[in-house]
């Protein structure tokens, strides 16, 4: 749990780093991510740590703390018993933040699309034992779910309703064939689908695969209406069944977005469009759709016969 985990970093893992490194010690952040931060442990769960240190510190002594961590496991054994392979505490650079890093100025246009939901959702709910420099807590702040663009939530929407679309389209025609494998690789799409629409709906940001229901539970509106359904999909053995679970979880997101005009209905209703021309910027994606249809009369065609002009751009 996380009170154990922090009591096990500051009193057990801390003090012979604060010995032999003191200064260093005085300038690390520590993060805790995954099961022991969200508090949902159980017995497979292990400790997944990381020491952040400026890249200068990094490179003179990170190593060496690794290398101290490791040790340390090797004579006492691990925290956690699971395990999988990788330390339990890692030391990691800062600039493995990557773009994270650029939320800490203050401009326009910071970079929200170049880092995934899952980062900012980790961001969010990690525990942060220590932060000296306050570098974490200006990021939370800085990348909030209430911070994060209109257009960011739009766009992620409409992307996710579309490739459902998608999605129940490919199962419906591989149960038909009898293709089982298909049918089950397309379902695992499916339900993930189905639950991250439910976030972006909510427009909470949504952790990684493993928490997913966890979190999804958790949500403010939604989660009771939708949860019977998608665990009806997942665990009932009849395909019809499972289909129509899958069209009821559709069309109960379908009547919460129109119901709060999320999306318009000209979105709702063309969203390979509303997609390809980018509706979640453009108020006025639907001009250039008209007007291709218009040169395609104009060319003598059926307006079916539409995309070409837009995919050769002829408008």
């Amino acid at each position: 749990m996380q009170k154990d985990a922090k009591i096990y970093i500051e009193q057990t893992i801390l003090p012979p780093i604060a010995k032999e490194y003191p200064k260093m010690a005085s300038e690390m952040s520590i993060q805790v991510r995954g099961s022991y931060a969200l508090g949902v442990t159980d017995q497979f769960s292990d400790l997944e740590a990381i020491i952040w240190l400026d890249d200068p510190l990094w490179k003179t002594h990170g190593g060496q703390v690794q290398l101290m961590l490791q040790r340390w496991e090797q004579q006492h054994g691990r925290f956690a018993p699971a395990g999988y392979g990788h330390p339990e505490i890692c030391v990691w650079s800062s600039s493995r933040l990557g773009s994270l890093t650029e939320f800490l100025e203050t401009r326009a246009d910071l970079p929200w699309e170049k880092v995934g939901i899952e980062e900012f959702y980790e961001l969010q709910e990690s525990l942060i034992i220590r932060d000296p420099h306050n570098v974490f807590h200006r990021l939370r702040e800085a990348t909030a779910p209430e911070r994060t663009p209109d257009w960011l939530w739009k766009k992620l929407l409409i992307s996710k309703l579309n490739k459902l679309e998608d999605d129940i389209q490919d199962f419906k025609t591989e149960v038909a064939r009898s293709k089982m494998i298909e049918s089950h690789i397309i379902l695992g799409s499916l339900l993930e689908d189905l639950l991250l629409i439910g976030f972006i709906t909510n427009r909470k940001y949504y952790p990684y695969r493993k928490h997913l229901q966890w979190a999804f539970a958790r949500l403010p509106a939604l989660a009771s209406e939708v949860l019977p359904h998608i665990q009806a999909i997942a665990s009932s053995a009849d395909w019809t069944e499972k289909l129509a679970s899958i069209e009821a979880t559709k069309d109960t997101y379908s009547d919460y977005i129109m119901e709060r005009s999320i999306l318009t209905p000209e979105i709702m209703g063309d969203l390979v469009w509303a997609e390809r021309f980018e509706a979640w910027s453009n108020p006025h994606w639907r001009d250039r759709l008209n007007r291709g249809e218009q040169k395609t009369k104009e060319a003598g065609y059926d307006s079916s016969y539409g995309w070409i002009w837009h995919w050769w751009d002829w408008i």
